[in-house]
């Protein structure tokens, strides 16, 4: 069974809608997969109507964007109530933020003499949930820079002049309102961070599983996080980070890697043995 727990549709920086992205799911020959969109749950109720229709496993999740100290680590969600009360004021709050961060940064690229509208942005991020990612598409469309690396390089990395961070949510929130939404916490891509001192302060506040299966991990990555998962007695998940393209740490294609069967059971079985959090 080939199993993907990390896409993402146009409800975050995916460049598929959910329909759309269930397509390429099932032409990629994925039984389950999960949808984890960036700070967001408003892609699933249409990604679950089109998977029951082809016949393929929707997982509910999410991927949460948080800091431990100065440091951004990404934190997925999986078997998540999407519907949790607790859940949806937090993505209100955390979509206000992006808002507020996206006029910031408007700003700083406006006093270099680089004039974007923010509608021609927000055009981009279906139901307002809007990232640098979609900045960086507008400023190749408006012709300002080549390609969305370049954007990233130039304009909106870290420390670059138009990079404003993001509203800190700690990693301990974000943690605590997966759980409280019944899901499982997992330590998205943790090779791209190499911030593996980080690893027993996130168990100390929930966190359950580790991303070990990724595009951006190697051989040798893949197998040193597997290490780590089993020392510290922490679940499995993996995925492609599929957004509907080949560029960046994204793969080009659903189920590139997969997450092992056997290690999909164990989350199942973890769930339900109450391993998850509790609404």
């Amino acid at each position: 069974m080939r199993i993907d727990l990390h896409v993402h549709t146009t409800a975050s920086d995916g460049l598929l809608d959910p329909a759309a992205l269930v397509a390429a799911v099932q032409a990629a020959k994925v039984q389950v997969f999960s949808v984890t969109d960036h700070d967001s749950v408003d892609g699933l109720d249409e990604a679950k109507r089109a998977a029951d229709a082809a016949g393929i496993s929707l997982v509910p999740g999410i991927e949460l964007s948080a800091y431990w100290g100065t440091v951004e680590f990404h934190i997925l969600g999986y078997f998540i109530d999407p519907a949790n009360a607790r859940l949806r004021a937090f993505l209100a709050r955390t979509r206000d933020a992006r808002h507020a961060r996206l006029d910031a940064m408007l700003g700083r690229l406006q006093a270099m003499g680089i004039g974007v509208p923010a509608a021609d942005v927000l055009a981009r991020a279906k139901n307002g949930n809007v990232g640098r990612p979609h900045l960086a598409r507008t400023l190749v469309q408006r012709g300002f820079v080549a390609t969305k690396d370049e954007a990233f390089d130039r304009y909106l990395g870290t420390d670059k002049p138009a990079f404003v961070p993001r509203p800190d949510v700690s990693v301990r929130d974000a943690i605590e309102v997966i759980r409280k939404a019944g899901g499982i916490a997992s330590l998205a891509h943790p090779g791209l961070h190499n911030r593996d001192e980080a690893i027993p302060d996130l168990i100390a506040l929930g966190l359950t599983a580790m991303e070990v299966y990724h595009p951006k991990h190697g051989f040798g990555r893949t197998g040193r996080y597997r290490r780590l998962a089993r020392r510290h007695e922490l679940l499995v998940t993996g995925g492609s980070d599929f957004h509907g393209e080949g560029e960046g740490d994204h793969a080009s294609t659903p189920g590139v890697p997969c997450l092992p069967e056997a290690d999909f059971e164990k989350l199942e079985s973890a769930v339900k043995a109450g391993r998850a959090g509790h609404s």
